[in-house]
């Protein structure tokens, strides 16, 4: 099994409402998720993000906050089984609209538009969430309560 490490963005606007990307990759059903991605050979998870937020939303100047949430998980993309470890930032943010598709092709035939979803849209919404419990931790983020030490947020 292939091991792989990515960081994502928990991009929070003065509204309380959370910035998602739509995706649907083969032989899934879609979801949401946090912007982000791999990290590249021995990178450090901040530039990590940094760049990544580049490429995806295209934007480079963030104010990356505390590390608040980890989370592991299992996957076969590309037939190969992937073992994936995620630690994920907080980032406050003024609401922006958010581009229309991503610049990488490969990605791109994944991407369905980003989302600026409130909780409680998120906890009355049908659709799946990565990670799956996201409504029960934003609401803590939301009040300011930024755990001491990362919480392992589950699949």
């Amino acid at each position: 099994m292939k091991k792989r490490s990515a960081v994502r963005a928990v991009i929070l606007s003065p509204d309380d409402e959370i910035l998602l990307a739509r995706m649907q990759y083969s032989n899934t059903e879609p979801l949401w998720l946090t912007p982000g991605g791999g990290l590249e050979g021995d990178e450090d998870p901040v530039p990590a993000l940094r760049r990544e937020l580049n490429e995806e939303i295209f934007v480079s100047d963030w104010d990356i906050g505390p590390l608040i949430w980890t989370r592991e998980h299992r996957l076969t993309f590309n037939k190969r089984d992937i073992c994936v470890d995620e630690v994920f930032y907080l980032i406050r943010s003024a609401k922006f609209d958010p581009p229309k598709a991503m610049p990488d092709e490969n990605e791109n035939q994944h991407f369905h538009g980003y989302r600026w979803w409130n909780v409680a849209d998120i906890n009355a919404s049908d659709e799946t969430f990565v990670p799956l419990k996201i409504g029960k931790y934003l609401p803590a983020l939301i009040k300011g309560l930024v755990p001491a030490n990362p919480i392992n947020v589950g699949v």
